[in-house]
């Protein structure tokens, strides 16, 4: 009995849980019991209802206190969830030790409904499903009739038991269906997944939202979208997987056009709710000075392809420029804006206006046609000149390069010798230093043959035969001229050797005395006859007697590296004399005006030497006379890369566009050998210096060389940005006038233009596409096909339509 009331005194149970509760949510409960000693208590669960256990803790987590005579401490977890709506109570829990029982006070949980966090999906709220599956996998497209340009979304909703989300261990892959004649958005997800509740079951929603536009009436059915998601077979961690798929029904969407009743005569096609405004980049001009005029059209609807405004002004004359657009997919609904750019050259003096501007659009939420417009704009025109109408631009034909001169000489700092001695050069001045310290005489090692000879006579006194092998297979070696590690396969000494004319009965001695050295040496058996070191003496005075000598094996291999060098300098003859042909037959073509003949002609002489500017400079010119743009910007580029100090190919370079130093077709007019020769000047002459004054015993002369040194190899490195900037890297030349795609790929949206003979960036390529920057920092998507590249080094791109 005393032992009892003991234990009483010291069991206690504390059960915790949250006040209030949403419907759907996940409850964490957990139950404490305090009891002396290390004991695991008997816990009695209470009934739980409306409340459906997800989780909970079989095991309890123990917690051992060794103070004031050692107790423990047990924790039970639950995770509860209910669907139902209402103040709950809990009864107490029981928890049962030694015979003793203590009980712990009731929970209170105030179960509310979900505050609605804006707009629910309407697939959550529409979509049929099924209690009895884990997962349920529904589609939604909303409206399902629309007019052609109106917004339709089409959702697509997971929803989940709680029992599968528990045991989920990532997120399911989604892939959506392949919408055809659609423009489509993805909408943004939302912040928290939301809850549907059905006959006291929940289910959490991964919603998947798009916007969809109709590009033409019609009926269109949107495919299946498809779900994978991976559950574990059991609640082990290392668990294997079992992956499922399913697959949703195919959803329809009817489009129609907006009525034909109301509709204005000026419409072009615009739906959705839009705003005009207006602006001009100057309020002030002169006649003939070109000004901006923007039309921003804005509001909710595919501003992708809204139309361009019809706009007409009496005072001036107006070009088409560019179109920028802005879309925000922030919303359930889109919206955003679009931007068109006139060039206005005003022709009239005076304080004049632009005159409204109106926009007609239908309206889909108001089934009727609306009309935009912009107030007036006032702008004051100074008086000025225009060419008149009858000027006439006569052009005379550009001069050919006629003596060609083949390519450059290689510059210094493309010859290995130029950098040999650059890193040569400070050893004087390094080693003067250490003039007074004492030289170590180092003996003079005998050569192998001599290292066998001595063996040979310390015989018949025991020799170790690993000391044998190695100055006998160093001998050899050093003989013939090869690494002693190539006889260490079998039959290798003996190929070796009749290859260096040793007749084939010396050859196989020798192989076999080696195996026997290898024998002896590396085997505990192994045992070698005392006259091993004289007997392998003989062999190598026999082999060397038979052998060929070593001024001849150096000259064969010196025959074979003169007749490679004498082919290779053959093939050059004749590709540069093919370049100089062609060269020559290019000049007689343009002389006769055959433009096409000539082009042709200089990209055949490119092809056989890539590295003459002449042939580079004419082809440019040619194709310049041939109305080629493109081919001929690449022309001068190449060649003015090669010779940055021609004035006639940097006049040239720029007739088609002005190249500022910021452009990407700038070449600056510094070779880069003057860069590179004037470094090596810097570097060696503080060296030189530094050796001389090292000599006379200056000790500080270090601290007056390091500038001078680092600013030599400061000019080194801008030299190899000077390179390669005039190699042309990561550079090309746009073939035809086109508009850059945002994504690669056809049918993609379309940005800025780039113009015919432009001079882009390469930033990166996929496929076929190619990702290119212009001067002014916007870039896109150009075909590979549209592109010359700058940097190639043949002729291929050149000869391709």
């Amino acid at each position: 009995m005393i032992a009892l009331v003991a234990i009483l005194a010291q069991l206690s149970i504390v059960a915790h849980a949250p006040d209030t509760a949403s419907t759907c949510q996940a409850i964490e409960m957990s139950v404490a019991v305090a009891m002396p000693g290390r004991g695991l208590p008997r816990l009695v669960v209470p009934s739980l209802a409306p409340f459906d256990v997800l989780r909970s803790s079989p095991i309890p987590h123990v917690t051992y206190d060794s103070g004031s005579g050692g107790s423990s401490i047990a924790e039970y977890r639950f995770v509860l969830t209910t669907d139902r709506v209402g103040q709950w109570t809990i009864p107490p829990f029981e928890a049962i030790a030694g015979g003793a029982t203590v009980r712990s006070r009731p929970l209170e949980i105030a179960v509310r409904p979900v505050s609605p966090r804006g707009s629910i999906p309407a697939v959550v709220a529409r979509a049929r499903i099924d209690t009895g599956l884990d997962v349920s996998f529904r589609p939604v497209a909303q409206p399902e009739t629309v007019f052609v340009g109106q917004q339709a979304n089409y959702e697509v909703a997971v929803f989940l038991n709680a029992a599968v989300r528990d045991r989920l261990r990532r997120n399911p892959t989604f892939f959506p269906p392949d919408m055809q004649s659609m423009l489509a958005y993805d909408l943004p997800a939302s912040a928290e997944p939301p809850h549907r509740s059905i006959a006291s079951h929940c289910f959490d929603a991964l919603v998947y939202q798009r916007a969809l536009f109709p590009l033409m009436p019609g009926r269109f059915a949107i495919p299946p979208a498809q779900l994978v998601y991976a559950l574990p077979l059991s609640a082990s961690f290392f668990s294997r997987e079992e992956t499922h798929e399913l697959q949703t029904d195919s959803t329809v969407i009817f489009a129609i056009e907006p009525p034909l009743a109301g509709r204005p005569a000026d419409y072009s096609g615009a739906v959705g709710s839009l705003r005009l405004a207006t602006r001009l980049d100057t309020n002030a001009a002169r006649v003939g000075d070109p000004m901006v005029l923007t039309v921003r059209v804005s509001g909710t609807g595919n501003v992708k392809l809204l139309p361009r405004p019809s706009v007409s002004i009496s005072w001036a004359t107006l070009v088409n420029g560019d179109e920028r657009v802005t879309v925000d997919t922030t919303a359930r609904k889109i919206a955003g804006s679009k931007e068109f750019d006139w060039v206005l050259t005003p022709r009239l003096a005076g304080e004049l206006d632009v005159p409204p501007i109106r926009y007609s659009y239908f309206d889909p939420d108001s089934r009727r046609y609306e009309v935009a417009s912009a107030n007036p704009t006032r702008v004051h025109v100074g008086a000025g000149t225009l060419a008149s109408a009858d000027t006439v631009r006569a052009e005379t034909l550009l001069a050919l390069r006629t003596r060609y001169r083949g390519p450059l000489g290689t510059p210094l700092h493309q010859h290995p010798i130029f950098w040999a001695v650059l890193a040569l050069f400070p050893l004087p001045a390094l080693t003067a230093t250490a003039r007074d310290r004492r030289r170590r005489v180092v003996p003079r090692e005998p050569d192998r043959a001599s290292q066998l000879a001595t063996l040979a006579r310390l015989a018949p006194h025991p020799i170790d035969a690993g000391a044998i092998r190695r100055a006998f297979t160093s001998a050899i070696a050093e003989r013939v001229r090869v690494a002693p590690e190539t006889f260490t396969r079998p039959g290798a000494l003996a190929r070796v050797l009749r290859r260096r004319g040793v007749s084939t009965e010396i050859a196989l001695d020798a192989e076999n005395f080696l195996r026997q050295l290898d024998e002896a040496a590396f085997s505990p058996r192994g045992r070698l006859p005392d006259d091993a070191a004289a007997y392998a003496a003989k062999l190598y005075r026999q082999i060397d007697d038979e052998a060929l000598p070593k001024l001849e094996i150096l000259s064969t291999a010196l025959g074979i590296i003169a007749i490679f060098a004498i082919g290779v300098a053959t093939a050059h003859a004749l590709d540069t004399n093919m370049a100089r042909q062609s060269f020559d037959h290019g000049v007689a073509a343009y002389e006769h005006h055959d433009f096409v003949t000539a082009r042709q002609d200089f990209i055949a002489a490119v092809a056989a030497e890539p590295r003459a500017p002449d042939a580079w400079a004419n082809l440019g010119t040619a194709a310049w006379a041939a109305a080629d743009t493109a081919r001929a910007v690449t022309g001068w580029q190449r060649a003015l890369r090669m010779e940055p100090l021609a004035t006639d190919l940097r006049d040239r370079v720029e007739l088609v566009h002005a190249l500022p130093v910021s452009s990407a077709g700038y070449v600056p007019p510094i070779p880069v050998a003057w860069v590179f020769d004037l470094a090596a000047l810097l570097w060696c002459g503080a060296w030189g210096v530094g050796a001389y004054r090292a000599r006379r015993g200056e000790a500080a002369f270090m601290r007056d060389l390091v500038p001078i040194a680092l600013i030599g190899g400061a000019l080194m490195i801008g030299g190899f940005v000077l390179a390669d900037r005039y190699a042309g890297r990561r550079l090309a030349v746009v073939r035809r006038t086109a508009d850059l795609s945002r994504d690669p790929a056809l049918g993609g949206e379309l940005g800025p233009t780039a113009i015919i003979g432009e001079v882009v960036r390469v930033r990166g390529r996929q496929g076929a596409w190619t990702r290119v920057a212009l001067d002014d920092g916007r870039d896109g998507w150009l075909d590979n096909a549209a592109l010359i590249p700058l940097d190639a080094q043949d002729a291929v791109a050149l000869s391709s339509d």
